[in-house]
């Protein structure tokens, strides 16, 4: 995946290590970071990013990247793994809040045996019926972890990630589901770049992207948050077990 011609990623969805080369300076780190969140919003497990062909990092470049880590923490796939940096310069990468890995070979065996659960997904149009599609995705997942009292409150928050794309955006839609770290996990990724807000005090217009809805996913999400990706945009939110107790717990 081609990014500014300083600086290439190269991103093989069947490969669990995607390979980072060039000069990392300010004006190729930008590419750097959308190129990298569009790879792994496509992800169906972390990955590790071999960056032994980086050089001439600039000042601040590896703190994006730090960014990049923090944002798809909440992701169902999980995020990505740094390996093989260049001698010496282990301790520049960590500084930036990114996890660095001696080697490739170590690195794939890490992200490859992980997550505990592999995310379930679909690819749905925007028309009638997509959210009860996605929500038998949802009772399937529950049902394999043996999550059951999370089914209805995780199908509220989905419903209206689902119902957002079809009412607004009006594109294909990438569903992902997953568990790690306990946590339920969804997201869905559409062509939009409008991003979901909240409605506040005053009541959301009838036509405003989330508003109500967003505040229903609020109330039962332990977590949520959407990023802008080239070409559109993924809406996550997590659903934590402690929150939702099963009866008599």
């Amino acid at each position: 995946m081609p990014t500014d011609l300083r600086c290439v990623l190269e991103c093989d969805p069947t490969e669990p290590v995607i390979r980072l080369a060039g000069v990392l300076d300010r004006h190729a780190v930008d590419d750097v970071r959308a190129a990298l969140l569009d790879c792994l919003a496509d992800r169906a497990a972390p990955v590790a990013v071999d960056v032994s062909a980086v050089r001439d990092v600039a000042p601040g470049a590896l703190l994006r990247l730090g960014e990049v880590a923090r944002t798809v923490a909440d992701w169902p796939a999980g995020g990505f793994v740094c390996c093989a940096a260049p001698p010496g310069t282990d301790r520049t990468w960590s500084a930036a809040g990114l996890t660095v890995l001696p080697d490739a070979t170590l690195a794939a065996a890490l992200v490859t045996g992980a997550p505990p659960a592999a995310p379930l997904s679909a690819e749905l149009d925007p028309v009638v019926g997509a959210a009860r599609t996605a929500r038998a995705l949802l009772a399937e997942g529950c049902r394999r972890w043996g999550l059951p009292q999370l089914v209805d409150p995780a199908a509220v928050a989905l419903t209206e990630l689902v119902n957002n794309v079809v009412v607004h955006a009006g594109t294909p839609m990438s569903v992902r589901i997953g568990l790690r770290d306990g946590r339920l996990r969804m997201s869905v990724r559409d062509g939009s770049d409008n991003l979901p807000t909240p409605a506040g005090p005053v009541p959301a217009a009838p036509t405003a992207l989330g508003g109500r809805g967003m505040l229903l996913v609020d109330s039962v999400a332990w977590r949520w948050g959407c990023t802008r990706l080239r070409g559109g945009k993924l809406v996550w939110a997590a659903i934590d077990p402690a929150d939702h107790p099963q009866d008599g717990d």
